[in-house]
């Protein structure tokens, strides 16, 4: 059965796209520099969120989990609207190398050559490998993505174990190619933005971010779904799990986030403190207190509640307001490089968090959500053909 979404919705994500596109434009005319990190910000979230889907779909394959067989399609399309991470993070690469905006400025040979440090980083910081290493990623994402879904489309017909067997082969590929290459891109496209700062955390950072916001992101379109007559396969008890997962994403990311920054103080060394240090000055200090609040204390208490988790409609609500905090931590990672940057000392006291960015998280959503939904309506809305697909349907928890 084939999932197809209302007319009306369309409508509205494509209005959430119009008012993304207006306030990009609207801060190319205001703020350019502050509209080319929106448009960075955009493009990583969009990335994280793709990604990190098909990455959690292809730990169910692996761990031959039989509890999420009826909802695995949703996590598995998300691969769909990579393409528009690739052209924003392209766009903003492109711009950089042809020296139209300074976010990368290791792609600036006048700052380049009165830079001791950008010199020894040149081997790897350059235009072309930095070009290379993203049409390469780009290229086996594709190619992961595109082969998971075809063979997973081909089990609703095949209904056998080779089918499955070779699923989980692929996903322990693409597992195993995530974690290098999501690391690498995450130096590349963000950690790069500070080319003088580092720490072997950051990239771990990213992911448990990216991890906090993509299940909210699975919750927000599987109560859609649901809401619109789909997967009515998935129960009280799927939502419960999926609640939990939530929970222990928001556990996950507090935990990284603590131990990223605690070993840049026990370290004291001051290639790594600086990116503390530029957070911690003027209105930024308190964005930073203010964002480890929204991302921890509050879904972690919320989230605490039975209720809340086998509830969908409040489920979602709270997977609304973590999709949109996960947004706004990467706001904090891209924005925050800039005060790197020169003059950037001197922006500590603009709060980094206003109509534009919004506009872009509205916009950000709203073309995931057609590419989604338009990939999501190819195939069957659920993977009937798995061995384990009656067994999911009556999943029941004991506690």
């Amino acid at each position: 059965m084939k999932f197809v979404l209302p007319d009306k919705n369309y409508k509205i994500l494509w209005g959430m796209v119009g008012v993304g596109v207006i306030s990009l434009a609207a801060g190319f005319v205001i703020s350019t520099d502050r509209a080319w990190l929106a448009l960075l910000s955009t493009g990583y979230f969009i990335l994280c969120i793709s990604l990190i889907g098909l990455l959690f779909a292809a730990i169910q394959f692996i761990a031959g989990a039989k509890w999420s067989v009826v909802l695995r399609r949703i996590p598995e399309n998300f691969i769909a609207p990579l393409g528009v991470a690739i052209l924003l993070i392209a766009i903003v690469g492109i711009a950089g190398a042809l020296h139209l905006n300074h976010v990368y400025e290791w792609m600036d040979p006048k700052i380049v050559a009165h830079d001791e440090i950008l010199q020894q980083k040149k081997g790897y910081l350059n235009v072309p490998f930095f070009i290379a290493r993203l049409v390469f990623y780009f290229g086996i994402w594709f190619l992961f993505g595109h082969l998971i879904r075809k063979t997973s489309a081909a089990q609703d017909n095949a209904k056998d174990a080779a089918t499955k067997l070779k699923l989980v082969k692929l996903s322990a590929g693409y597992t195993l190619f995530f974690a290098y290459s999501f690391m690498l891109a995450s130096i590349d496209f963000v950690m790069s933005l500070q080319p003088h700062w580092f720490t072997t955390m950051f990239p771990v950072y990213c992911f448990a971010n990216g991890w906090f916001g993509t299940l909210a992101a699975i919750i927000i379109i599987l109560v859609i779904v649901q809401n619109n007559g789909g997967l009515k396969d998935v129960n009280e008890e799927h939502m419960h799990d999926l609640g939990k997962w939530q929970f222990m994403s928001t556990v996950f990311w507090a935990y990284i986030g603590f131990s990223m920054h605690m070993l840049t103080w026990y370290a004291n060394m001051p290639e790594e403190t600086y990116l503390l240090e530029l957070r911690l000055q003027g209105i930024w200090k308190i964005f930073t207190v203010t964002l480890w609040i929204l991302h921890f204390l509050i879904p972690f208490f919320i989230l605490l509640s039975r209720d809340i988790k086998r509830t969908p409609k409040r489920l979602a609500k709270v997977a609304w307001y973590i999709l949109f905090v996960s947004f706004v931590d990467i706001i904090w990672v891209v924005y925050g490089s800039a005060l790197g940057h020169a003059n950037g000392p001197s922006k500590v006291n603009t709060f980094p968090v206003g109509p534009l960015e919004i506009g872009a998280f509205l916009g950000a959503v709203g073309i995931f959500g057609i590419l989604f939904f338009k990939a999501f309506a190819k195939g069957n809305e659920a993977p009937t053909g798995d061995i384990d697909y009656e067994t999911s349907r009556h999943f029941h928890q004991t506690f």
